[in-house]
């Protein structure tokens, strides 16, 4: 319980060494040759032809699927209307013949 310091004791604040400007150029020039240097050992990776040794032969190359987005023709909006106007008129039909049927129907109890 001794070690223990009292909420009422401010902590010490440890004074940390200021930077200069040319100190803050310095490590900005550092960072940016390092991302150069890496960026450039990535394309030299990329760029090295994988070494048939490695790596098994492939039977054959995977197709590639791109996908390209269109506008609709006349055809398939003509068509996607005659489908449309298909479905609200099956849906009237069958609700007009439910509303004239369901009427009619008696539930006779002995």
């Amino acid at each position: 319980m001794s070690d223990q310091v009292s909420a009422s004791t401010p902590p010490e604040f440890v004074e940390r060494p200021r930077l200069t400007p040319e100190q803050v150029e310095a490590l900005k020039a550092m960072a940016r040759e390092r991302a150069i240097q890496a960026t450039m050992e990535q394309r030299d990776q990329a760029q090295q032809p994988p070494m048939a040794s490695l790596r098994p032969p492939m039977a054959a190359p995977q197709p590639q699927v791109v996908y390209v987005r269109r506008n609709f023709t006349v055809a398939e909006l003509l068509l996607l209307l005659a489908i449309s106007c298909g479905i609200v008129t099956g849906v009237q039909a069958i609700w007009k013949y439910g509303a004239s049927i369901l009427p009619q129907v008696e539930i006779r109890v002995k």
